[in-house]
């Protein structure tokens, strides 16, 4: 009996102990809800860094009701395991899931940024002497968000930067918040809250201003966040300001591709030389004639009575010539054809004689 009581309690023990190994997150808190907002608040997963201030349904992990007196609780096992940023924000009775604003600064402030995990638990309360529903807030359970709640004092004030009138004054004002979160993402000893601050930084308008800066925080992402989606969101970015990387090469390299090239050459040159040299032979030929056809009018048919076996006087009788002038015909016959002999002239016989 106590063998089986024991291995029940055991069975019960690591059911427990199952249950509870991926994590429950808690975030409690007390709010100040005024008649204008929705009694929810909406927790929302920022799943990517250009998701940072965009309110949209999709992105919407958890809604807690809020009660009269502002108390609200979130709790559940959905969450990741490994950190993330998360938005809790109230919407106006007039908004849906789908027009929901973030205002920022004033009474009317309805939102914070939270890191957050499936093992969290946070307590967040807000000022009761403040009108909107975050006013003032305080952050009990964890230094990270402590931190986030440091870095909120210093950015949400910021955005009545677009309210000063003078030029002047706006881009000083701008300038120093830039500078003051530089200072915060360097010395935090959150990676996640810096990220945070990183986020808040117009790296359009400021990476030519201090490229290094920007780089070192991506090695420290690369070092303590190296798998992480934030990380490769920011390495994007990073990717995009930074100009491509010309690489130079060796100069033995360029003497081989060189080399190459005229060898290249050389080949396609004797290739066409070669191509062409049947023409080159022939339009040579053209222009050097056999000598037979060197030979005139008068001479070619003295030419042909020799090879039908005529001599000098029969041929005098058949042109009616003097044998003097067949002889001279003949000496220039057999200079032209570069003979010395009748004999060799008879060699002649298979020539050609167009």
């Amino acid at each position: 009996m106590k063998s089986r009581l024991t291995r029940l309690l055991l069975i019960l023990t690591c059911l427990f102990f199952a249950s509870n190994s991926y994590g429950r997150y808690r975030i409690e808190g007390k709010i100040n809800l005024g008649e204008e907002w929705q009694p929810k608040v909406f927790m929302a997963m920022v799943e990517k860094l250009s998701d940072y201030y965009r309110a949209s349904p999709d992105l919407i992990v958890d809604i807690a009701v809020v009660n009269e007196d502002g108390s609200f609780v979130l709790e559940g096992k959905q969450l990741p395991e490994e950190n993330r940023f998360y938005r809790l924000y109230l919407m106006k009775e007039q908004n849906t899931d789908y027009d929901a604003c973030l205002y920022v600064g004033g009474d009317d402030h309805n939102f914070i940024h939270l890191i957050l995990n499936n093992h969290s638990e946070l307590e967040i309360v807000a000022d009761s002497s403040y009108y909107s529903p975050f006013g003032n807030y305080q952050v009990k359970g964890s230094m990270d968000n402590q931190l986030m709640r440091e870095l909120a004092r210093m950015v949400y004030p910021s955005f009545y930067f677009y309210q000063i009138r003078f030029p002047s004054v706006l881009k000083l004002t701008e300038e120093r918040l830039f500078h003051d979160l530089k200072l915060f993402t360097d010395t935090c000893s959150s990676d996640m809250a810096a990220l945070a601050a990183m986020a808040n930084i117009d790296m359009e308008a400021y990476y030519e201003e201090d490229p290094d800066f920007f780089k070192r925080f991506g090695s420290r992402l690369e070092a303590a966040l190296p798998r992480d989606v934030y990380t490769e969101n920011f390495q994007r970015k990073l990717h995009y300001f930074e100009p491509p990387t010309i690489v130079k090469a060796p100069d033995w390299l360029i003497v081989v591709v060189v080399l190459q090239g005229l060898l290249i050459c050389l080949l396609l040159l004797r290739l066409l030389q070669l191509k062409n040299a049947p023409k080159e032979i022939a339009a040579v030929e053209s222009t050097n004639p056999a000598p037979i056809e060197k030979l005139t009018a008068k001479e070619q048919e003295i030419l042909d009575l020799i090879l039908a076996g005529k001599s000098n006087k029969e041929i005098a009788s058949s042109l009616f010539i003097e044998v003097s002038t067949v002889k001279t015909h003949i000496n220039k016959i057999y200079g032209k054809l570069d003979v010395k002999s009748r004999r060799e002239v008879m060699s002649l016989k298979q020539l050609p004689t167009e």
